[in-house]
């Protein structure tokens, strides 16, 4: 029978390491992510590196998005510990692109082919967090599921840091003890947590994105997965005003817009047909107050981004509506989300390519790519052909519907060419007109038998609304 984990200190992690491994030229570590990143750890594991002191293998460090400060990826340490990240923020992005971290592309929904059993990046040791049960002694992995049970099972160290600031969740976030070899309960440090949006100041592209969102997809009943970020905040927002009935929420990650719309009655997950009666998420970031509404919280369940991003699962909680968000979108509807270009690497592809290829037919859902048409620098998010060399998160025959703050392009059942009319209809007007003249005068792009020159093609809807964007005038229509 295994016992019990053993209490140990921040500084002895490196030397429980280095005792199993000794003989060993490489481990791979795999380290809990987002709002429960075990920063106390990941700095403790930083300074034996730069002492030498015990002498580590060669450390490969998986992980998803981590916050907060990560020191290993400090220049001039490569030759004794690497990042291979799946999902980044500021400082990763920034090393990739020096050349001083890896980018291991994978969708959340299939992270068991990269670190499940007999796989290239199988851990060897696996660091997170937990909170301990006060009345059971149980332990849960609290914001933070994602892929954390199969690094677990392949793990031959297991170390947590037992951190009481995070909140216990409920679902599939349980750890037994006998799991856990090594538990850290001095130095820790408290989870991240976010202020939260404020949902009354959104900018007007954004409103007008959430109004076109919620007038023409959002219905009684529906289930959503929608991201974190101004656009998924605004459809939220609007959503709240529409107050549609019984929504279902399954999604990789929860914030404080689902959870305002728990509050509000309007998610009550009534009417899934897996998982009635509560929220599944893998991923919880937000605010404190989120954190505290998720406490002991069966309405809110965690369950391994396997399940939530799984086709199967979404498939059988349809009607599905899908909302993420883009960096990029060519005339051809390919999408790109984790480069800016070859060499400007941003974040990761998440779960979007699970949603976006679930959702393949219309009686299942509807995959949505909502994006403000320009960037902050005034250029157009609408491109005649995608950067090539960047990966794309869907591709031109992809069902998928596009929306910015001029309309909706839903692409689903259109040739080629009726996609490329589609979406240059909801580009930017200061590019619209230049997107469709081109159209026009390739004979390579073959046009719908219904294409009339200066009316909206089929799968077109132009906002018509009262929202006004400062920058509007009567020549952009």
């Amino acid at each position: 029978m295994k016992t019990l984990p053993q209490k140990i200190k921040l500084q002895q992690i490196a030397g429980i390491i280095a005792e199993r491994f000794k003989g060993r030229e490489m481990v791979t570590c795999y380290v809990g992510s987002n709002a429960a990143t075990p920063t106390a750890a990941i700095e403790a594991l930083t300074e034996a590196l730069k002492s030498g002191t015990p002498r580590l293998p060669f450390l490969r460090m998986v992980h998803l998005l981590l916050q907060g400060p990560v020191p290993y990826l400090e220049e001039g340490l490569q030759d004794r510990v690497m990042t291979y990240s799946i999902f980044s923020g500021g400082a990763v992005r920034q090393a990739a692109n020096r050349g001083l971290a890896f980018y291991l592309p994978c969708t959340l929904g299939n992270l068991n082919v990269l670190i499940g059993e007999g796989q290239k990046f199988a851990p060897d040791v696996v660091v997170f967090k937990v909170r301990r049960h006060p009345q059971t002694g149980e332990y849960s992995l609290g914001l933070s599921v994602e892929a954390l049970h199969t690094a677990i099972d392949q793990a031959k160290i297991v170390i947590a840091e037992v951190d009481s600031s995070m909140p216990y969740t409920l679902g599939q976030s349980l750890v037994d003890a006998q799991s856990i070899d090594f538990l850290i309960e001095e130095g820790v440090q408290p989870v991240y947590d976010f202020p939260a949006p404020d949902f009354s100041r959104l900018k007007a592209a954004e409103r007008r994105i959430g109004t076109l969102i919620t007038e023409h997809f959002i219905r009684d009943g529906v289930t959503l997965q929608v991201g974190i970020g101004k656009i998924p905040d605004a459809v939220v927002s609007m959503i709240r005003e529409a107050a549609p009935r019984h929504l279902g929420v399954q999604t990789e990650l929860y914030g404080d817009g689902l959870m305002m719309l728990q509050q509000a009655g309007i998610v009550t997950n009534r009417k899934k047909t897996v998982n009635m009666g509560y929220s599944t998420t893998s991923l919880i970031m937000g605010s404190r107050a989120l954190y505290d509404y998720v406490h002991m919280r069966s309405g809110v369940q965690m369950r391994p981004c396997t399940y939530t991003n799984a086709i199967d699962t979404v498939r059988l909680n349809r009607p599905f509506i899908s909302i993420n968000t883009a960096i990029g979108v060519d005339l051809f509807g390919n999408v790109w989300a984790d480069f800016i270009d070859p060499r400007r690497y941003y974040s990761g592809v998440g779960g979007q390519p699970d949603f976006i290829r679930a959702i393949n037919e219309p009686s299942i859902g509807v995959p949505i790519i909502a994006i403000k048409s320009l960037t902050d620098k005034g250029e157009s998010k609408i491109v005649p052909t995608h950067p090539a060399g960047v990966s794309l998160t869907a591709s031109t025959y992809d069902g998928l519907v596009l929306v910015t703050e001029y309309g909706i392009a839903d692409l689903r059942g259109l040739t080629l060419g009726g996609k490329a009319l589609a979406i240059a209809w909801v580009a930017h007007p200061r590019f619209r007109d230049d997107f469709l003249r081109r159209l026009h005068d390739d004979p390579v792009i073959t046009k719908p038998h219904t294409y009339q020159p200066g009316k909206p093609p089929d799968g077109v809807i132009l906002y018509r609304g009262d929202i006004a964007l400062a920058s509007e005038s009567n020549a952009d229509g």
